[in-house]
């Protein structure tokens, strides 16, 4: 079904492809990922977010700790002890989940508020390259099976969101 899609979606782009002289490719989210700007982004992220991290991977060992002595002296422990431990384990099982979550929630968050200030600047600077390589057309590489590197414009198209201030 795929296969005939792409099939498909090729038969009817050949037409474009024959009007337009000059056609580039770009990974809009490489050249995106790429820059300097959503560099020094992500670092200031990652080390906002470590305290919360750091936590998170304590909670983990707490709950394999408790795992493993329930499974290790559960058999010869009180029913009150196994119970403390898996009251203990449920809890901070819930509390792993929960920071787990707000901490993906946080990152998604600023994944999409990046998005959002960067695909201005990546069209304007697609948009500048275009104008002076001369190109009719400038195509996403996810919609391409295939491209000569020499026709990717990605790099370009960082190294010009990177000049932009």
């Amino acid at each position: 079904m795929k296969t005939m899609k792409t099939v498909l979606f090729a038969v009817l782009m050949v037409p474009m492809f024959a009007l337009a002289d000059k056609i580039a490719v770009v990974d809009p989210m490489q050249a995106i990922i790429e820059t300097e700007e959503v560099k020094s982004r992500n670092a200031t992220l990652e080390s906002s977010l470590e305290a919360d991290s750091q936590r998170l991977r304590k909670l983990r060992d707490d709950i394999t700790k408790v795992e493993e002595r329930l499974q290790r002296d559960g058999m010869t422990m009180s029913s009150e002890e196994r119970n403390r431990l898996t009251d203990e384990r449920e809890t901070k099982g819930f509390e792993f989940q929960s920071l787990q979550q707000s901490l993906q929630r946080r990152v998604n968050s600023d994944r999409q508020e990046l998005i959002e200030q960067m695909e201005p600047k990546v069209l304007k600077a697609i948009e500048e390259i275009s104008n002076e390589m001369g190109l009719d057309m400038v195509i996403s590489a996810q919609a391409v099976v295939f491209v000569k590197p020499d026709l990717d414009i990605t790099a370009q198209v960082t190294q010009r969101i990177n000049r932009m201030k």
